[in-house]
Formats: structure tokens, sequence, C-alpha cells
């Protein structure tokens, strides 16, 4: 098991940048999930990692091994990949000792390997099946235990779970913890669904246009997040951002949401709206809460809006209205009938906003 290291990792195809100058350390036993559009880069930095791309610039480090001219079967990397590549004429057990059979290893040792995954990932039923007479599922994780097998020092995933129905990548991901819990193995992940990102990564890098925009724990990017960018990709839904003027008169500094709607800015943001006439608000659609009346203290905006649209999903209910043209989101919980063109009173903690630059789209700490 090793640390991986990345330092000015750059890609390019022409003069088409894919990564550049990535600067990355991954700890061992460290779940790092790479997330972002796509083209952003995530899975070329995987691939170079792997040695399945070559790289333009930069050096990629596996513990204390400069790896750029090695092969990808000198790496001691193992890569999953979204279309699990199993061999369709083996069965399970063939499928999952076939790489140590042409590395040569031992027979009694590949037959002690395949018995240790088959274990770890309860394939015991299947082992003579075929990859025909398996689910989608279930060759997932015979994928897993074909990387498993050759014990390496860190494990690639490339969205894995892209080609799977929604009830199965619940039920994978859980899986794929749970692997990662009992191996204690550094794991780089690909991802382009961030509740996928947020329910598995020990930390996030959210990237764009082959560059990081932020490394963080899930957590810390949901919930501080550097630019409009981030903000708006992680979480579900995203968060709502709307653009308002900032009137400043007689000493007071008012935030204009929409028509007639003017909020008392906060006294520790009055400072960062110096000189600025317009900002980027970010309000998460939990943090935008209806009630039923007004309840608000010194650190809440209220208002009111009709709604265009109420859909109901059970546990919640979003509900649709419009500020200053734009589109918003908010999450009902315990939620109870609304029909379209019902006036709904809305309440914010104001601790719990977000504003960014408008020319920079970065966030006004």
């Amino acid at each position: 098991m090793a640390n991986v290291d990345l330092k000015n990792l750059t890609k390019k195809y022409g003069e088409v940048i894919a990564v550049q100058n990535m600067d990355l350390s991954i700890p061992h036993n460290e779940f790092l999930v790479l997330v972002g559009p796509s083209g952003c880069g995530k899975s070329t930095t995987l691939r170079m990692i792997a040695g399945l791309e070559e790289i333009t610039s930069g050096e990629i480090y596996i513990g204390d091994q400069l790896v750029n001219e090695k092969d990808p079967k000198d790496r001691n990397v193992s890569m999953v990949f979204q279309n699990y590549a199993l061999y369709p004429h083996m069965t399970v057990e063939e499928n999952l000792g076939f790489s140590l059979k042409i590395a040569k290893v031992d027979k009694n040792e590949i037959e002690t390997r395949v018995k240790e995954a088959v274990q770890i990932l309860g394939l015991e039923e299947l082992q003579k099946r075929k990859p025909s007479q398996l689910s989608g599922g279930q060759r997932q994780r015979v994928a897993m235990g074909r990387a498993i097998v050759r014990r390496p020092d860190a494990f690639l995933f490339d969205e894995p779970l892209s080609n799977l129905d929604a009830k199965l990548r619940t039920q994978m991901r859980t899986e794929i913890k749970k692997l990662h819990q009992k191996l204690k193995t550094t794991i780089i992940y690909v991802t382009h669904d961030q509740v996928e990102a947020m329910t598995l990564a020990d930390r996030i890098i959210i990237m764009k246009d082959g560059y990081i925009e932020q490394i963080g724990s899930p957590i810390e990017v949901f919930n501080k997040p550097v630019n409009v960018f981030v903000a708006t990709f992680i979480g579900s839904p995203p968060m709502n951002i709307l653009t308002c003027d900032i009137i400043s008169k007689d000493q007071k500094v008012k935030i204009k949401i929409d028509n007639e709607i003017y909020l008392d800015c906060p006294e520790n943001f009055k400072d960062l709206f110096n000189n600025k006439s317009k900002v980027y608000l970010g309000i998460r659609a939990e943090d935008l809460k209806p009630v039923e009346k007004n309840t608000i203290d010194n650190n809440d905006w209220f208002f009111s809006k009709e709604i265009d649209l109420a859909e109901p999903l059970g546990t919640e209910t979003q509900l649709f209205f419009h500020l200053n043209g734009k589109e918003i989101i908010s999450r009902m919980y315990n939620p109870y009938p609304v029909s379209i063109g019902d006036k709904i009173n809305f309440q914010i903690d104001t601790s719990k906003i977000h504003f960014f630059d408008i020319d920079t789209e970065k966030t006004l700490f």
C-alpha cells in the first residue's frame, strides 16, 4: 500500500489542455473522488496514473517510485472500468485469477487470493457462472474482485456504476464503501455523479476544464464552496444563485433580491460590499424554509412569493417560484398540500447564505 503523488501533471491533446499543472498528494488508505462535468479531465487524470495515457509533463509517484516510464502492468495499481471488461468465455473464478495466471503466480497462491476475493465480495454462489449469467451488479463485483486479487498499492475506479440502474447504484456504493473499510487501501474514484462523490469520499476534488476548483471533505465543499461553479455542482438540487443589487443609503445596506423585496444586509458582510453594486447570492433549497407565519428573529430574512409549481416527493415537497426573473427551488419538509398560485411565506437563516463576487464568481468571506 502506498501514497500517490502527482507533481505539475499536465496533459495536452495538441493545443487542447485536458489537465493543467495538477499538484496532488493522496495518502495511503484515502478514498479520493474526482468529480466534475464531462470533459473536465478527471478520467484523463486517472488514466495517466494507471499508465494508460501518456503524460505531457509532470511526475507521478506511487509510493516512492517515479512511474512515468513504467508500463501499466508494472505500476501495481488495479483499475475497474464502467464496462466491467470481463472475459465472456471464462467463469467468475477464472476471470478473477486470469491476471495472476498470466503473471505466472503460483497456482496455490492464485487459489488463495481468488478465495479471499470471493469471500470479501460474497461471490461464493457465482464462481462457476459466466458473465452472461450475471446481473450488472454481480458483474461489477467480479470486476472489483479481479482488482482485489492483484493486491495493488491503489485501486482506480473509472465511473464504475454509470451502467447500473438507480437502485443498483445505491447498493453498489455501499459495497464499495465496505470494500474500502475491509481492504484499508488507497482508492482513487472518478464519477460525474455528485451524490456518489458525497457518499463515498474522504476527500472530493471538483474539477473544471482541466483545473482543480476545490479540494475538501464532502461537508467542507458543500458548506463552504469557493465559487459559484462548486456551489451549483455540489448539492441536489443545486444551490439557488441570484444576481442582487446592493443598495446603500443613510448608512444602511440593503440587498435587492426581487422587485419590492429589499432585505437587510447581514452585519458580517457589510464591509465586503464596499464599492460593490451587485453580488451573487447563494441559498440552498433546504435553507429556504416555508413557514406558516412570520416567526423571524434578528438573524432571519422573510418574504412571500406565489408558487409556480409544487413537486411532492414523499418526505419532502419541492416548491418552485421566481425571484428577480430566476427560478428558485425550496425544500419543504413535513409537507402539506400546495397548489399553483398559493402565496407562501419563506424564511432564511442568514447564517446559511453565501455571497459571490459578480466578476470573479469567487466566494466573499
